[in-house]
């Protein structure tokens, strides 16, 4: 294996970084040419980019860690930790000693000084039991932080036995509000997009139901936002692994969720609701829905991502702990 450090998007071959996304286990869909390159177009454009190639004999990549530094001095995880839950180097596990190995040696000097910020290490990945390791080693300061919290549920083999695994009240509230929705809301229905054609009327109807949400939402999703999320919603409608779902009233939207099903699970990723309809606990009932739809699909675990809202934690949610962490060379 060889590394070399590219300062473009477009030096790394896209039909390479798929298969190797695809390759290895538990891969965030944050680390996937899908999210990354959007969210460069949209909202990195100002950033100075570097990419940590790790290649075999034959000219594959088999690691990759996407950097940039962004009118500061550290160098963070391409992506942001505003729009990007869960970060890392895109390599499989069997051979991330080496490669952590060959970039701190090689790779890290090439990047010609500042210290590295990583953000949105999840609890479990292996850069957070090798970095500070081989930091020690090699007599490099390296701390590690806890960030962030990120709730998710283990699914069972159908929606009963999950409601059965909330707490006694939970449980009760959940189909409280269940009941409720349907008594406020003539003409419940759920629905999930699925062609390109439903994605052109439904994305507009998910920022404006995003932003009706709450005065921080409305000020996230700005006009670049959404055009982030338009360009990330048709790549991951494409690859199948798109779940953006509605719960509507007599024809008219009031919930949305915009999830990714990765593997074995299904993350939250952003939602919203009219607050006309508060009352209905429209966001609570579609995600429950969601969760229900999870199970039918066969998948092991329901990701709520970053954030400690009640909400998470009412329909089950268990902690993992995300990290940041920081070496100074």
């Amino acid at each position: 294996m060889s590394l070399a450090i590219a300062h473009d998007l477009a030096e790394v071959p896209v039909a390479g970084w798929e298969d190797l996304h695809g390759r290895a286990s538990r891969a965030s869909p944050f680390l996937s040419p899908r999210f990354l390159l959007p969210w460069h177009r949209a909202l990195g454009r100002g950033c100075d980019v570097r990419i940590a190639r790790w290649t075999s004999g034959g000219g594959s990549d088999e690691g990759l860690l996407f950097l940039c530094r962004c009118g500061e001095e550290s160098w963070t995880f391409l992506g942001d930790e505003q729009v990007a839950d869960y970060l890392d180097a895109l390599v499989l596990p069997v051979h991330a000693e080496a490669f952590w190995r060959e970039f701190l040696e090689r790779g890290l000097p090439a990047l010609g000084g500042g210290p590295l910020r990583l953000a949105g290490l999840v609890e479990g990945t292996p850069a957070l039991s090798l970095l500070p390791r081989i930091c020690r080693e090699r007599g490099l300061p390296c701390s590690v932080e806890e960030m962030d919290r990120a709730p998710f549920v283990s699914l069972p083999g159908s929606f009963d036995a999950y409601l059965e695994r909330l707490g006694k009240k939970e449980r009760h509230e959940l189909r409280r509000k269940m009941r409720r929705a349907g008594e406020l809301l003539p003409g419940l229905s759920f629905r999930e997009t699925r062609t390109a054609a439903e994605l052109a009327t439904d994305l507009p109807s998910f920022a404006e139901l995003h932003r009706k949400s709450h005065p921080a939402k409305e000020a996230f999703m700005d006009e670049a936002m959404e055009a982030f999320f338009r360009e990330v919603a048709e790549g991951f409608l494409a690859s199948g692994n798109l779940r953006l779902a509605f719960l509507s009233t007599q024809g008219v939207d009031v919930a949305s969720v915009f999830q990714f099903r990765t593997g074995a699970s299904l993350l939250l990723y952003n939602s919203g609701y009219d607050p006309a309809h508060r009352a209905a606990n429209p966001g609570i009932v579609l995600i429950a829905r969601c969760i229900g739809q999870a199970v039918d699909e066969g998948c092991a675990e329901y990701d709520f991502l970053r954030g400690s809202e009640r909400y998470k934690y009412d329909l089950g949610g268990a902690d993992r702990i995300v990290y940041r962490l920081t070496v100074s060379p």
